[in-house]
């Protein structure tokens, strides 16, 4: 195919990036000092900055989360995910993972490691539906929460799933609105109010 000067146009493939390169690439300074990169299946995505609101829903997250965890898991915010069969080092918003001997100081958590991950979305819940669900279902990542701004919503995704062929998905979603309640699967005894973790919009205040 020729463009309009006569010469070919030719289409260059982004270049993907093993969970090895990506490390070197952090240990030898590539990127910016506050910059916020993840990997994603290979590409590196600059994450958005965060919102007045994905603040809050992380503080609100946080505080009802932190009980939870006590002496039985180990709470980290924005901080890495590795899912070394995807190429992928996601930096969920939040994260309850098992404890330790080490307290990671050698690895970020793997998939067996983890017991929940919260992404907050806002302009992102597109992506987070499309990327996020896929790769944290083909990983293995037991549950899943999509704390949804846009709607006022907890989407709570569970039982990971992976055909032979086709994509990964969670085979139960739960949509919970502020008047609802929701409980960790792998803390039965935890049943947290949906509005004490939403920061809710204008509409819902009312």
């Amino acid at each position: 195919m020729a463009t309009k000067m006569g010469l070919p146009s030719v289409e260059i493939a982004p270049r993907p990036f093993g969970l090895e390169e990506y490390h070197w690439l952090i240990e030898h300074g590539f990127f910016r000092d506050g910059e916020r990169v993840e990997l994603i299946q290979g590409a590196l995505h600059l994450m958005s900055p965060k919102s007045p609101r994905h603040a809050a829903c992380q503080s609100m997250l946080l505080s009802q989360l932190f009980p939870i965890a006590r002496d039985r898991a180990r709470i980290r915010a924005q901080a890495p995910i590795t899912l070394p069969e995807h190429d992928s080092e996601p930096e969920a918003d939040l994260a309850l993972v098992a404890s330790r001997e080490g307290e990671y100081f050698d690895r970020h958590p793997y998939p067996p490691d983890v017991y929940l991950v919260v992404e907050i979305a806002d302009a992102s819940l597109e992506y987070d539906r499309q990327v996020k669900v896929p790769l944290y279902a083909a990983a293995g990542i037991t549950e899943y929460w999509l704390a949804n701004l846009q709607d006022d919503k907890i989407e709570a995704y569970r039982g990971p799933t992976s055909p032979a062929q086709g994509t990964s998905f969670y085979r139960q979603r739960l949509t919970l609105s502020p008047q609802d309640t929701i409980t960790p699967t792998r803390f039965a005894d935890c049943i947290l109010p949906v509005v004490d973790l939403l920061p809710l919009s204008a509409t819902n205040c009312e």
